[in-house]
């Protein structure tokens, strides 16, 4: 059954921090692929759509007996929202940015988000202030999305908006679910339920009122007879779906933290495989190519700073649960 195992796993872990990575790499670049190569822009018709089949695959499961979750109640759904429109107002911002940007320089604006929750706890003093490794690496980051911006020969004013947007949006996201505790107790499909239902129906008067839905309908219609078209369309839902259950299980499993480092370094392997996949006709340039590699290391260093970090406190914690049972005994 698809429930999140014990946090105490370390091997259930392991394999959820890499089911993550795995698909949050193929993800990317099928979604370039759906909305590059066969022009269906209608971003957020397509997250709605992903929102639609994993809420009617996962009842169906339920309905099967294969799947176990909890009655929907309003006061956890009230409890859950604001997670819910933050999670899929940064997927809706991501998948925009996607569209307009290649896909080693959406990674790269991507890796931003260390920094925005780095201001935001400053600005907002939710935590201690942070090491100087941390500081540094995150810098690097910067300095280096600063560096492939300038030299970026493609660049696209909207595409980089949207995609600090979705940086902003993520970092909110996981801010929230880490001082709220709003996900606590709970198993990653019920999760993916409430994640699902609870943005269906603001995404469909989104697309609605945009024009989207009738231009996405429209799209279906008119490549619905070339097969390559409606494979990759099925695999962009299932893999929407999996994506989903794959990040939840992740932060549940693990941490928020490692969650984030998981997307740091899977953004190091898409965007490796960015330059040559659906990169379009029109090389980096040697200044945005210097800087995609200098945002690649600081993100790299991010990740094993922050790991470091995460095990020496593990540690002392429990030498001092071993210092305590043992003045007690």
């Amino acid at each position: 059954r698809l429930m999140a195992p014990p946090p105490s796993s370390s091997a259930m872990g392991a394999f959820a921090a890499v089911l993550y990575g795995a698909i949050a790499v193929a993800m990317g670049f099928i979604n370039k692929a759906v909305m590059s190569v066969y022009g269906m822009e209608e971003s957020n018709f397509l997250l709605l759509t992903q929102m639609v089949v994993t809420a009617l695959v996962l009842f169906a499961l339920r309905g099967a007996g294969k799947v176990q979750f909890a009655p929907i109640t309003v006061v956890q759904a009230k409890k859950l929202l604001p997670v819910a429109i933050l999670y899929n107002a940064n997927v809706a911002f991501a998948l925009a940015s996607l569209a307009k940007v290649s896909v080693p320089t959406y990674n790269t604006l991507k890796r931003l988000t260390p920094a925005v929750v780095l201001i935001a706890n400053s600005v907002l003093r939710l935590r201690d202030p942070p090491s100087n490794e941390v500081v540094t690496s995150i810098a690097v980051v910067v300095a280096g999305c600063l560096l492939a911006g300038y030299g970026d020969l493609e660049f696209d004013l909207d595409g980089y908006v949207m995609g600090l947007t979705s940086c902003a949006l993520q970092a909110s996201y996981l801010l929230v679910v880490e001082r709220s505790g709003a996900e606590k107790g709970m198993d990653s499909v019920s999760i993916m339920v409430y994640n699902a239902l609870l943005s269906a129906f603001p995404l469909f008067v989104l697309v609605l009122l945009t024009g989207e839905l009738r231009a996405g309908v429209d799209r279906l219609v008119l490549l619905s007879d070339d097969p390559g078209f409606v494979c990759l369309f099925a695999l962009a839902l299932a893999a929407g779906m999996l994506l989903n259950y794959a990040l939840f299980l992740c932060t549940l499993t693990n941490s928020a933290l490692t969650t984030t480092v998981v997307g740091v370094l899977k953004g190091v392997v898409s965007t490796g495989l960015g330059f040559f996949l659906l990169a379009g006709g029109v090389a980096p340039s040697a200044t945005q190519l210097l800087g995609i590699i200098c945002n690649t290391a600081g993100g790299v260093l991010y990740s094993l700073v922050t790991f470091r970090e995460k095990n020496a406190h593990r540690r002392v914690k429990l030498k001092m649960s071993d210092a305590d049972l043992a003045g007690k005994s």
